[in-house]
């Protein structure tokens, strides 16, 4: 054998044992720092930049406080509230994909059953239109958080309809400053010789050597300033409509489905918003304009929700704040989108 290759193998060979010796040395003595999730009530830091933030796969909020856990109870696989779907589409069955924010999750909403994605699905079954109604809907999230949220997750269950949940707030991040706390939460932990799972990379997490050098050795910083923190929290502070309604329109044209955008109203206080005149029209024609520059299906869910509250006696509401319907208002929505769903599949 060439002398050449037998020394190149043994220096080879040196160097993976010198590895090995190392990385039992670092394990042993715990010198790298612990990978963990950063989380705070729902949800955690995301790897993917572009959402931020995720809900938190099976999470069971049971004796929590709904006030800081959106709502009572358990989340599915991947998070969101929802039962567990399988990835492949029971045969003759329609499947549709809501994206929306804490409207869609159920903001303070007792029972997963009176959510509006659970009415419209049983509405649909009930009327013969076989339907697995899948909700995505994470607090807080804007336009293009839930249009990434699509992209990145909801896609692969292939839906035949998505129904984009549009809250009057879609054009600003509105979430309490979650994704700031979890990024001060970052920088706390790393402090602590703690680092966040989302942004480590895979090698990383099997190998404490590379996070000793990576973190330890080189001093690489994960998170960053109160500067930089306050940076990164105003890049969703911006308006990503337009771009996010484009943005869908393309997925729309490359996996085959419709898109029905649907526009939640101001409620206003103890509904005064579905009273006399509306104060917030111009924001629905605006956004409906947008939605046929796209082709779009559009629904306002403004006259079905002043229907809705007709049929009350005067002291009952159907919503909890001017963005968060209730049980009721949850029902009312439900049907009337699965009437919209049914004409859009029916077709």
């Amino acid at each position: 054998m060439n002398k050449t290759l037998v020394n190149g193998l043994l220096l080879a060979f040196s160097v993976i044992f010198a590895l090995m010796i190392c990385e039992v040395l670092v394990r042993t003595f715990k010198l790298a720092p612990e990978i963990v999730y950063i989380e705070k009530w729902r949800v955690r830091l995301s790897d993917n930049p572009k959402i931020g933030y995720e809900p938190i796969p099976n999470l069971d909020s049971s004796g929590q406080s709904a006030q800081y856990y959106s709502y009572i109870g358990r989340s599915n696989n991947m998070g969101y509230r929802d039962y567990n779907h399988p990835l492949a589409k029971t045969p003759g069955s329609k499947r549709i994909v809501i994206l929306g924010d804490s409207v869609t999750a159920g903001l303070w909403i007792k029972g997963d059953k009176n959510i509006f994605s659970v009415v419209m699905e049983q509405e649909l079954n009930t009327w013969g239109v076989k339907s697995d109604v899948m909700n995505f809907g994470v607090s807080g999230y804007n336009t293009s958080q839930e249009v990434e949220t699509l992209k990145s997750k909801a896609l692969a269950f292939k839906p035949d309809l998505v129904i984009l949940a549009y809250c009057l707030n879609d054009r600003f991040q509105d979430d309490g400053n979650i994704y700031g706390l979890l990024l001060a939460e970052q920088s706390k932990n790393l402090s602590g010789g703690k680092i966040n799972t989302a942004a480590v990379t895979k090698l990383e997490h099997h190998s404490a050597l590379l996070r000793f050098l990576h973190y330890a050795v080189l001093g690489v910083k994960q998170g960053a300033t109160r500067k930089g923190l306050q940076s990164e929290v105003n890049k969703f502070y911006v308006d990503s409509v337009e771009d996010s309604f484009a943005e869908l329109a393309e997925l729309a044209n490359q996996n085959d489905f419709d898109v029905l955008v649907a526009v939640f109203p101001n409620f206003g206080e103890r509904d005064q918003g579905l009273v006399g005149d509306y104060k917030f029209q111009s924001e629905h024609d605006s956004v409906n304009a947008l939605a046929q520059r796209y082709n779009f299906h559009y629904f306002d869910l403004l006259q079905p929700f002043r229907e809705c509250k007709k049929q009350l006696p005067s002291r009952y509401t159907i919503s909890f704040d001017q963005y968060h319907p209730n049980i009721v208002g949850n029902q009312c929505a439900g049907k009337a989108l699965a009437q919209q769903a049914r004409n859009i599949l029916g077709r």
